[in-house]
Protein backbone atom coordinates (compact mmCIF):
# COMPACT_ATOMS: atom_id res chain seq x y z
CA UNK A 1 0.00 0.00 0.00
CA UNK A 2 1.47 3.07 -1.29
CA UNK A 3 2.60 5.96 1.69
CA UNK A 4 1.18 8.83 0.73
CA UNK A 5 2.34 10.84 3.27
CA UNK A 6 6.44 9.99 2.54
CA UNK A 7 5.45 10.74 -1.34
CA UNK A 8 4.02 14.51 -0.55
CA UNK A 9 7.12 14.91 1.47
CA UNK A 10 9.94 14.24 -1.05
CA UNK A 11 7.86 16.43 -3.35
CA UNK A 12 8.50 19.68 -1.68
CA UNK A 13 11.51 21.39 -2.11
CA UNK A 14 14.53 20.95 0.33
CA UNK A 15 15.82 24.28 2.79
CA UNK A 16 18.64 23.96 0.61
CA UNK A 17 16.84 24.04 -2.93
CA UNK A 18 15.12 26.87 -1.48
CA UNK A 19 18.18 28.47 -0.10
CA UNK A 20 19.45 28.55 -3.71
CA UNK A 21 17.16 30.12 -5.49
CA UNK A 22 17.57 33.27 -3.76
CA UNK A 23 13.85 33.50 -1.70
CA UNK A 24 16.18 32.34 1.19
CA UNK A 25 18.79 33.50 2.89
CA UNK A 26 20.69 33.34 6.14
CA UNK A 27 21.47 36.14 8.11
CA UNK A 28 24.89 34.56 9.00
CA UNK A 29 26.19 34.58 5.43
CA UNK A 30 27.38 36.85 2.88
CA UNK A 31 24.95 38.85 0.86
CA UNK A 32 24.78 36.72 -2.21
CA UNK A 33 25.04 38.71 -5.42
CA UNK A 34 22.70 37.59 -8.02
CA UNK A 35 22.56 39.17 -11.80
CA UNK A 36 20.52 37.26 -13.90
CA UNK A 37 17.13 38.99 -12.46
CA UNK A 38 18.09 42.35 -12.73
CA UNK A 39 18.46 45.54 -14.10
CA UNK A 40 21.39 47.76 -14.41
CA UNK A 41 20.75 51.09 -12.66
CA UNK A 42 22.82 52.92 -14.58
CA UNK A 43 24.61 54.42 -11.89
CA UNK A 44 27.71 52.64 -10.18
CA UNK A 45 27.72 53.82 -6.98
CA UNK A 46 24.50 52.20 -6.70
CA UNK A 47 25.00 49.05 -8.09
CA UNK A 48 27.34 48.37 -5.78
CA UNK A 49 25.23 49.28 -2.80
CA UNK A 50 22.74 46.50 -3.95
CA UNK A 51 23.45 42.87 -3.93
CA UNK A 52 22.25 41.78 -7.55
CA UNK A 53 24.20 44.67 -8.31
CA UNK A 54 20.81 46.59 -10.11
CA UNK A 55 16.95 47.26 -9.97
CA UNK A 56 14.95 43.45 -9.25
CA UNK A 57 12.96 42.70 -12.26
CA UNK A 58 11.06 39.76 -10.34
CA UNK A 59 10.05 42.06 -7.65
CA UNK A 60 8.73 45.11 -6.10
CA UNK A 61 10.69 48.43 -5.76
CA UNK A 62 9.27 50.36 -3.01
CA UNK A 63 10.30 54.19 -3.27
CA UNK A 64 9.20 55.81 -0.42
CA UNK A 65 9.15 60.10 -1.01
CA UNK A 66 8.38 62.65 1.30
CA UNK A 67 6.66 64.73 -1.86
CA UNK A 68 6.97 63.91 -5.56
CA UNK A 69 9.55 65.61 -7.77
CA UNK A 70 12.92 64.64 -5.90
CA UNK A 71 14.00 63.26 -8.67
CA UNK A 72 13.11 59.92 -8.78
CA UNK A 73 12.23 59.70 -12.44
CA UNK A 74 15.54 60.95 -13.94
CA UNK A 75 16.68 58.21 -11.16
CA UNK A 76 14.91 55.67 -13.37
CA UNK A 77 15.51 56.96 -16.81
CA UNK A 78 18.74 55.01 -17.48
CA UNK A 79 17.41 52.22 -16.81
CA UNK A 80 13.74 52.24 -18.09
CA UNK A 81 16.09 53.56 -21.54
CA UNK A 82 17.68 50.14 -21.51
CA UNK A 83 14.97 48.53 -20.63
CA UNK A 84 12.94 49.95 -23.65
CA UNK A 85 15.71 48.64 -25.77
CA UNK A 86 15.38 44.84 -24.13
CA UNK A 87 11.75 44.71 -25.05
CA UNK A 88 10.99 47.18 -27.94
CA UNK A 89 7.44 45.86 -28.46
CA UNK A 90 6.03 46.03 -24.70
CA UNK A 91 4.27 48.81 -22.67
CA UNK A 92 5.67 50.46 -19.97
CA UNK A 93 2.43 50.82 -17.51
CA UNK A 94 1.83 54.53 -15.77
CA UNK A 95 -0.94 53.78 -13.24
CA UNK A 96 -2.26 57.00 -11.27
CA UNK A 97 0.77 59.23 -11.34
CA UNK A 98 0.32 62.57 -9.59
CA UNK A 99 1.34 64.61 -12.81
CA UNK A 100 1.49 64.41 -16.44
CA UNK A 101 4.72 63.20 -17.60
CA UNK A 102 7.13 65.92 -19.32
CA UNK A 103 7.36 64.86 -22.82
CA UNK A 104 10.65 66.34 -23.72
CA UNK A 105 12.25 65.09 -20.59
CA UNK A 106 11.82 61.61 -21.92
CA UNK A 107 12.97 62.85 -25.33
CA UNK A 108 15.95 64.08 -24.20
CA UNK A 109 16.97 60.65 -21.88
CA UNK A 110 15.93 58.97 -25.05
CA UNK A 111 13.20 56.93 -23.76
CA UNK A 112 10.32 56.53 -26.32
CA UNK A 113 7.19 57.89 -25.47
CA UNK A 114 5.21 55.54 -27.89
CA UNK A 115 5.80 52.63 -25.60
CA UNK A 116 4.36 54.44 -22.45
CA UNK A 117 0.61 53.89 -21.61
CA UNK A 118 -0.96 56.35 -18.56
CA UNK A 119 -4.10 55.16 -16.75
CA UNK A 120 -5.23 57.81 -15.07
CA UNK A 121 -7.17 56.54 -11.68
CA UNK A 122 -8.41 57.49 -8.59
CA UNK A 123 -9.85 54.49 -6.45
CA UNK A 124 -6.89 52.60 -4.88
CA UNK A 125 -8.74 49.47 -5.30
CA UNK A 126 -8.76 50.28 -9.39
CA UNK A 127 -5.32 51.53 -8.86
CA UNK A 128 -4.54 48.36 -7.14
CA UNK A 129 -6.22 46.00 -9.47
CA UNK A 130 -4.47 47.60 -12.64
CA UNK A 131 -1.17 46.85 -11.30
CA UNK A 132 -1.87 43.36 -10.57
CA UNK A 133 -3.47 43.08 -13.89
CA UNK A 134 -0.89 44.74 -15.54
CA UNK A 135 1.99 43.01 -13.70
CA UNK A 136 -0.05 39.35 -14.93
CA UNK A 137 -0.59 39.85 -18.41
CA UNK A 138 2.93 39.31 -19.46
CA UNK A 139 2.72 41.98 -21.78
CA UNK A 140 4.49 45.11 -19.86
CA UNK A 141 8.15 45.36 -19.76
CA UNK A 142 7.76 47.54 -16.24
CA UNK A 143 4.74 48.78 -14.23
CA UNK A 144 5.33 51.90 -12.54
CA UNK A 145 2.41 52.83 -10.00
CA UNK A 146 1.69 55.07 -7.28
CA UNK A 147 -0.10 54.85 -4.18
CA UNK A 148 0.28 58.03 -2.15
CA UNK A 149 -0.03 57.53 2.04
CA UNK A 150 -2.83 55.29 1.02
CA UNK A 151 -1.70 52.35 3.88
CA UNK A 152 -1.21 49.25 1.49
CA UNK A 153 -2.18 45.86 3.94
CA UNK A 154 -0.19 42.75 4.24
CA UNK A 155 -2.66 41.08 1.54
CA UNK A 156 -2.66 43.92 -0.50
CA UNK A 157 1.10 44.02 -0.84
CA UNK A 158 1.68 39.94 -1.34
CA UNK A 159 -0.69 39.99 -3.97
CA UNK A 160 1.53 42.99 -5.93
CA UNK A 161 4.52 40.79 -4.72
CA UNK A 162 3.36 37.46 -6.23
CA UNK A 163 1.99 38.60 -9.42
CA UNK A 164 5.73 40.67 -10.37
CA UNK A 165 7.22 37.22 -9.66
CA UNK A 166 5.34 35.30 -12.09
CA UNK A 167 6.12 37.06 -14.96
CA UNK A 168 9.49 38.63 -13.83
CA UNK A 169 8.32 42.15 -14.85
CA UNK A 170 10.14 45.49 -12.94
CA UNK A 171 7.18 46.65 -11.02
CA UNK A 172 8.33 50.47 -9.12
CA UNK A 173 5.40 51.45 -6.46
CA UNK A 174 6.33 55.09 -5.56
CA UNK A 175 4.63 55.64 -2.12
CA UNK A 176 5.12 58.23 0.72
CA UNK A 177 7.82 58.20 2.68
CA UNK A 178 5.77 57.99 5.95
CA UNK A 179 4.24 54.31 4.75
CA UNK A 180 8.14 52.67 4.83
CA UNK A 181 7.42 52.41 8.38
CA UNK A 182 5.10 49.65 7.63
CA UNK A 183 6.22 46.02 7.18
CA UNK A 184 6.21 45.12 3.58
CA UNK A 185 6.47 42.07 0.81
CA UNK A 186 8.45 44.34 -1.22
CA UNK A 187 11.89 43.05 -2.06
CA UNK A 188 13.41 46.11 -2.52
CA UNK A 189 12.42 49.34 -0.17
CA UNK A 190 14.18 52.94 -0.67
CA UNK A 191 13.97 56.12 1.21
CA UNK A 192 14.65 59.33 -1.06
CA UNK A 193 15.28 62.48 0.23
CA UNK A 194 16.77 65.62 -1.96
CA UNK A 195 18.35 68.46 -0.78
CA UNK A 196 18.61 70.46 -4.45
CA UNK A 197 17.51 69.70 -7.68
CA UNK A 198 20.82 67.45 -8.96
CA UNK A 199 21.44 65.07 -5.44
CA UNK A 200 19.52 62.54 -4.48
CA UNK A 201 20.28 60.50 -1.32
CA UNK A 202 19.11 56.89 -0.90
CA UNK A 203 19.00 54.79 1.86
CA UNK A 204 18.26 51.38 1.33
CA UNK A 205 15.97 49.55 3.63
CA UNK A 206 15.42 46.15 2.69
CA UNK A 207 16.80 44.29 -0.39
CA UNK A 208 16.71 41.15 -1.38
CA UNK A 209 19.82 38.17 -0.98
CA UNK A 210 20.91 40.19 2.23
CA UNK A 211 20.87 43.00 4.20
CA UNK A 212 19.53 46.13 4.66
CA UNK A 213 20.57 49.77 5.66
CA UNK A 214 22.90 50.66 2.82
CA UNK A 215 23.58 54.66 1.85
CA UNK A 216 24.81 56.51 -1.01
CA UNK A 217 23.91 59.79 -2.59
CA UNK A 218 23.86 60.16 -6.37
CA UNK A 219 24.18 63.43 -8.83
CA UNK A 220 21.27 63.22 -11.30
CA UNK A 221 21.00 64.87 -14.43
CA UNK A 222 19.74 68.77 -13.95
CA UNK A 223 16.18 69.37 -13.63
CA UNK A 224 14.29 70.04 -17.00
CA UNK A 225 12.33 72.63 -14.92
CA UNK A 226 15.66 74.94 -15.37
CA UNK A 227 15.22 74.74 -19.45
CA UNK A 228 11.34 74.90 -19.60
CA UNK A 229 11.17 78.60 -18.11
CA UNK A 230 10.42 81.43 -20.61
CA UNK A 231 10.49 85.32 -19.88
CA UNK A 232 6.91 86.18 -19.65
CA UNK A 233 7.66 88.81 -22.56
CA UNK A 234 8.43 85.94 -24.91
CA UNK A 235 5.70 83.43 -24.26
CA UNK A 236 3.02 84.03 -27.02
CA UNK A 237 0.15 84.24 -25.61
CA UNK A 238 1.29 87.61 -24.23
CA UNK A 239 2.41 89.31 -27.32
CA UNK A 240 1.14 87.25 -30.03
CA UNK A 241 4.54 86.92 -31.48
CA UNK A 242 5.52 83.44 -32.80
CA UNK A 243 6.55 80.84 -30.73
CA UNK A 244 10.45 81.12 -29.73
CA UNK A 245 12.29 78.21 -30.53
CA UNK A 246 13.50 76.06 -27.75
CA UNK A 247 17.09 76.41 -26.53
CA UNK A 248 19.62 74.21 -28.14
CA UNK A 249 19.13 70.75 -24.96
CA UNK A 250 15.82 70.85 -26.33
CA UNK A 251 15.63 70.18 -29.91
CA UNK A 252 13.89 67.49 -31.18
CA UNK A 253 12.75 66.39 -34.83
CA UNK A 254 9.15 66.63 -33.93
CA UNK A 255 7.52 69.70 -34.81
CA UNK A 256 4.62 69.84 -32.13
CA UNK A 257 7.46 70.31 -29.62
CA UNK A 258 9.18 73.36 -31.27
CA UNK A 259 6.91 75.21 -29.08
CA UNK A 260 7.37 77.34 -25.88
CA UNK A 261 7.33 75.26 -23.24
CA UNK A 262 3.44 76.00 -21.76
CA UNK A 263 2.22 74.00 -24.94
CA UNK A 264 5.18 71.38 -25.39
CA UNK A 265 2.66 69.13 -22.94
CA UNK A 266 0.14 68.54 -25.98
CA UNK A 267 2.66 66.06 -27.50
CA UNK A 268 1.25 63.79 -24.86
CA UNK A 269 -2.11 63.86 -26.13
CA UNK A 270 -0.88 61.20 -28.42
CA UNK A 271 -0.27 58.72 -25.55
CA UNK A 272 -3.12 55.71 -25.09
CA UNK A 273 -4.83 56.86 -22.04
CA UNK A 274 -7.82 55.12 -19.97
CA UNK A 275 -10.25 57.03 -17.63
Amino acid sequence: MPNHDSKSTDSKPSLNAIQRSGKLWRGTQKPQTRQSRTLDTGFTALNQQLHGQGWPTNSITELGLSQAGLGELRLLMPALRALQQRHPQQTIMWIAPPFLPFAPAFEKAKVNVSQLTILQLNNIQDILWSAEQSLLADCCAAVFCWTGNYNLNTRELRRLQLAAESTNTWHVLFRHSDCLKQSSAAGLRVRLQSDSFSRLKLHILKQPNGWGGQQCTLLLPPHYENWQRLPAHLLPQKNGIQAPRLPAQLETHHQSWQQASVTVLASLSALPNVQ
